[in-house]
């Protein structure tokens, strides 16, 4: 047995090439750990022990690497650059040099030169590959294309050639030439994925009619695959078309595609694990489509469905936290605390410092009736990052239901303090616009708001508040008469509704969503439509709200469509259909999602127990309101108005105290009825002091001075 293992060490003969190999692996591993002079060493020794034989060209690279982490740029390129055109590390020495020419020098026509010169020295499809794609990275498609086309006139076989110059072309904004170019190829028998480009294209372009055709001549010529591929094809053409309908608004065939690309991706998942390659990726793409359907459905308000989705999708990917997110936050929207709670402590398992969780996590506990709970949660997570914008607004609305506005400035200022540069922060700007909105400055709301709308992640509810505060500047009771302030002198009394509502129409046209299948824009969308004042498109308003409500699933209630509808009543002078609506809500679970919109219900119902004289119901509904908002100014406003109707002067004026309070002391219309009430029950100093803070405010207000200032100077004087 010795024998034999001496005999093949004897026969075992160590080339040059295993020697150099060798030598490259132990430089390299020296340069990796940083010991650069081992490096010089072994290069000195590897030099002479292959001085002016061809084998010394092998050691370039390496050299030019440690100049290269010396930061010796043109030593690098110089040695690089002696590599001979024989040599086969040439095409190497050159991509390692346009790398350089990029990256170190900033020099793109350098860059673009080394590829240059590898096409000409050796003039392949690889090489012309190589030219082109490094003239795309540079943002020069046009001489890309002309590169892909020569390379493809020597290998007219290459799809993913021909892909790449249908790209270039789209990148160069040749539309209809990338359009022709797409059809063409796919005449001339091209594989499928250039049927899924021209699709994308048109589907970019908004050729949608075109755009079906393409697809469905596809999934029509061939509507049971069998084979993988083919499925897999399947699976984004259904995808896209329900992309086409989504944009469309056609919902209901929207969620048929994405149901008949679901049916064939989980065909694929099911085949035997040989017959796929990656089956976890497939998974992927069945959590995703699943997500979607989700989405579609929740849209129109069918929850069960969606949350059915939503699991589904979590079975293929149990770690994907995006989609863990998405169930909590339905749930959340649900009102079903419990289940929320369990899919928050999931992904908190995954990422204890997940900040969505937290968040989420607070919110169960405010919606608990543990608010004092979830403002610590929420602190301790500004307390680590005051420039958490969503802990952030999250803390304002909580201290502005709680009636601690002082508290909200302070999350303000603390995180101008941490980040002085926080004014021109997205976040920033919406949490600022919230807490003015909140305290009655529309004008200064709506530009905080502003500078968020062009965000992408804060602009698109920027947007929906601005349109809010466009429609309604005064935060009036839409549709309610009992508090009419019309002949009181109030900032934006003077505007035009009409200039409102086309304001608010062209901020809704910004949004990217489509009024046939986003719930809240279509919300929106007639909301606008109310607002117009004209009787027939208060009529279409009126039919869209109960449309909405009526294919919402049974087990859902869109308070935001029976707002509506019981706001087009009114304005239609049909009152008990207005309440009949309104009492929908009156035992719906309060949720954070839907708080603003059963504020106003409940506030509209109090308004029209209030005319007909019945107080008590009114009263009722106005103690609901307090309890989840007590900075709610129009319900201290209504029972400031009940109590002065039964002339209990010193609760009215309690009432308006708080309501002018939480307006900053800014609101001439609270004033005025606090100093009247003050005047009432003879606290005749605070009621002169009001007076003149409005007065200050508004000099063009003399209605408060002739009636109620110069009377309670004349009571002071007898």
């Amino acid at each position: 047995m010795r024998k034999n293992q001496t005999r093949k060490r004897e026969n075992l003969e160590v080339v040059d090439a295993d020697r150099i190999a060798i030598y490259l692996e132990l430089m390299d591993s020296y340069q990796q750990l940083g010991q650069l002079a081992e490096v010089d060493a072994v290069m000195r020794e590897a030099r002479k022990r292959w001085t002016d034989k061809t084998e010394q060209q092998q050691f370039v690279l390496m050299e030019a690497n440690l100049k290269l982490q010396r930061k010796d740029i043109n030593g690098a390129l110089e040695k690089l650059s002696s590599v001979p055109t024989t040599d086969a590390n040439y095409q190497i020495a050159r991509i390692k040099m346009a790398e350089i020419y990029l990256n170190e020098k900033k020099d793109k026509r350098k860059f673009a030169m080394c590829f240059k010169e590898i096409a000409q020295n050796n003039p392949s499809p690889m090489a012309y590959v190589l030219l082109g794609d490094a003239y795309m990275s540079i943002q020069e498609p046009a001489q890309a294309i002309e590169v892909y086309e020569t390379a493809l006139k020597i290998n007219p076989k290459d799809d993913a050639l021909a892909e790449k110059i249908g790209q270039a072309y789209v990148q160069c904004h040749f539309y209809t030439k990338a359009i022709n170019y797409y059809e063409a190829a796919l005449k001339s028998g091209r594989k499928p994925v250039m049927r899924m480009r021209l699709a994308e294209l048109l589907f970019q372009l908004e050729y949608y009619e075109k755009c079906e055709k393409v697809l469905r001549q596809a999934l029509d010529a061939d509507q049971n695959p069998v084979d993988i591929d083919r499925m897999s094809d399947h699976v984004s053409y259904w995808s896209l078309l329900s992309k086409l309908y989504f944009e469309n608004g056609n919902w209901k065939e929207a969620i048929t595609a994405l149901e008949r690309a679901r049916e064939i991706q989980l065909s694929i998942i099911s085949k035997p694990p040989g017959e796929v390659a990656n089956l976890v990726e497939e998974k992927k793409l069945a959590a995703k489509i699943c997500c979607q359907l989700a989405e579609l459905h929740w849209n129109r308000r069918d929850a069960n469905k969606a949350i059915d989705l939503y699991q589904e999708a979590i079975f293929f990917n149990n770690t994907d936290i995006k989609i863990m997110t998405a169930l909590a936050n339905l749930y959340l929207s649900l009102g079903k605390l419990d289940a929320c709670n369990t899919q928050c402590q999931l992904i908190l398992n995954i990422d204890r410092n997940n900040d969505d969780a937290t968040l989420m996590m607070a919110d169960l506990l405010y919606q608990s009736n543990e608010a004092g709970k979830a403002t610590i949660h929420f602190t301790q997570l500004l307390n680590r990052n005051p420039n958490q914008y969503h802990a952030l607004a999250r803390c304002i609305e909580l201290s502005w239901r709680r009636g601690n506005v002082e508290q909200a400035e302070k999350y303000l200022r603390n995180a101008l303090n941490m980040n002085p540069r926080a004014t021109l922060d997205a976040g920033f700007n919406y949490c600022k616009g919230l807490n003015e909105w909140y305290t009655g400055d529309p004008n200064a709301a709506l530009q905080a708001f502003n500078r968020a709308r062009r965000d992408l992640e804060w602009g698109e509810r920027a947007t929906y508040n601005m349109i809010e505060i466009c429609l309604n500047p005064d935060n009036e009771i839409i549709g309610g008469g009992t508090l009419d302030y019309s002949q009181d002198c109030n900032t934006n009394n003077g505007n035009d509704r009409g200039v409102g509502t086309k304001i608010a129409e062209g901020f809704l046209k910004e949004l990217q969503n489509r009024p046939g299948l986003d719930h809240k824009y279509r919300l929106m969308e007639n909301f606008i439509m109310l607002m117009s004042g004209n009787r027939t498109n208060v009529q279409q308003a009126l039919t869209n709200f109960l449309s909405m409500a009526e294919t919402e699933d049974s087990g859902m209630t869109s308070v935001g469509a029976l707002l509506g509808s019981a706001r087009a009543y009114v304005m239609l002078k049909q009152i008990p259909k207005a309440k009949a609506q309104l009492k929908r809500v009156l035992g719906h679970t309060w949720t954070l999602e839907d708080a603003d919109n059963l504020e106003k219900c409940w506030l509209l119902l109090a308004d029209l127990y209030i005319n007909q004289g019945k107080h008590d119901q009114a009263s009722d509904i106005l103690r609901t309101v307090l309890q989840h908002n007590a900075s709610s100014i129009k319900a201290l406003e209504y029972k400031g108005y009940i109590c002065e109707r039964e002339q209990k002067w010193d609760e009215a004026a309690a009432n308006y105290e708080v309501a002018w309070r939480l307006s900053k002391c800014k609101n001439p219309t609270i004033g005025y009825k606090l100093a009247y009430n003050y005047l009432k029950c003879r606290k005749l100093f605070e009621c002169i002091e009001i007076c003149h803070r409005v007065l200050e405010l508004y000099p063009n207000y003399p209605r408060i001075k002739r009636e109620i200032m110069d009377k309670a100077r004349a009571n002071i004087r007898t």
